[in-house]
């Protein structure tokens, strides 16, 4: 099913052995993947290389993306786990850098890169609306090789292909992940904030659901400075990374993240960082203490409205 946005994250069920929950942050799911993924494409290319794919990088350029000639049919891109590595991957998320789509493509998975088995249904690659476009699939299979296989229409020479990004599960990954980190998490995690909003309410931020609307997401107004958003997990949590997701490339000026356990004095966690200027964001810390409030707070620039805040995920340490 295209969720072109939706309710993303569900209970799926893994391949026996403790039934292993799909995640981003798994293996080979985010980040630079090009030691780990081989990538391969029958499609033309205009600029860039296509293992830039799975680099880990989200910029417009030759060095982290690439892009489509125009005008290609029946192309395929095809995505190897390597020997003996068998995933299961029930959905992933495409970042480019203008809006524009390639067609009609379906997602298929082999273990011999002979016979392909179909997954989910058919779905454009790419947006006209978003830069960033989310898809899932009903998939319990583990598979080697993944294909996106293009079935009608023509390929786009106008947007740079930035990444893609798996949510994956597999044999030894943790079979439960802790519930503060994806999902509908509004009944366990209190949001709070000083920023105005144009739109929506801020615990859309964790409500599990990407789209481009006030139910399920938010927005800044314009122009706003040292605010902060504030995030209540209601016990201790060792925060290592988070994700944030906003469908277009606007910035809100530059953020610190903040830790406390009395909502009174907080400390830095990691560096300072750019919050957006890219539609998906992984911001990666070295944090060891355990913190029950999350402080994500502006120390410079200012708020745009343009892009729609579509959620935040945590990485639990």
């Amino acid at each position: 099913m295209l969720l072109g946005y939706g309710n993303w994250y569900g209970t799926v069920g893994g391949g026996g052995g403790g039934s292993p929950v799909p995640s981003y942050w798994n293996p080979g799911g985010i980040g630079d993947r090009t030691s780990s993924i081989t990538v391969t494409t029958t499609a033309t290319l205009g600029g860039g290389s296509i293992d830039n794919l799975v680099d880990g990088g989200y910029g417009a350029n030759s060095t982290d993306g690439c892009w489509f000639n125009t005008g290609q049919s029946t192309r395929e891109v095809k995505f190897d786990f390597g020997s003996g590595v068998q995933k299961i991957i029930n959905g992933f998320r495409w970042s480019q850098g203008t809006t524009g789509h390639h067609g009609t493509w379906v997602l298929e998975g082999s273990n011999d890169d002979s016979t392909y088995t179909g997954i989910g249904s058919s779905f454009l690659l790419g947006s006209a609306g978003s830069l960033a476009t989310f898809y899932e699939f009903t998939n319990t299979t583990a598979y080697r090789y993944y294909k996106l296989r293009q079935i009608s229409g023509v390929t786009n020479s106008g947007p740079w292909l930035r990444e893609i990004e798996f949510r994956i599960a597999a044999t030894g990954d943790p079979t439960s992940r802790d519930a503060a980190e994806t999902g509908n998490r509004t009944a366990s995690i209190t949001v709070s904030t000083t920023a105005t909003l144009g739109g929506g309410t801020i615990d859309n931020l964790i409500d599990g659901v990407i789209d481009l609307n006030t139910t399920d997401a938010c927005f800044f107004s314009s122009g706003q400075s040292s605010k902060e958003v504030k995030f209540d997990l209601g016990s201790g949590k060792i925060i290592t990374a988070f994700t944030w997701l906003q469908d277009t490339d606007n910035s809100h000026g530059t953020w610190v993240l903040e830790g406390s356990n009395d909502d009174s004095s907080y400390t830095g966690v990691g560096s300072s960082f750019t919050l957006g200027g890219v539609c998906v964001e992984t911001v990666t810390f070295s944090n060891s203490t355990s913190y029950r409030y999350y402080k994500l707070r502006q120390t410079s620039g200012t708020t745009s409205s343009t892009p729609w805040l579509l959620e935040i995920e945590f990485k639990i340490g």
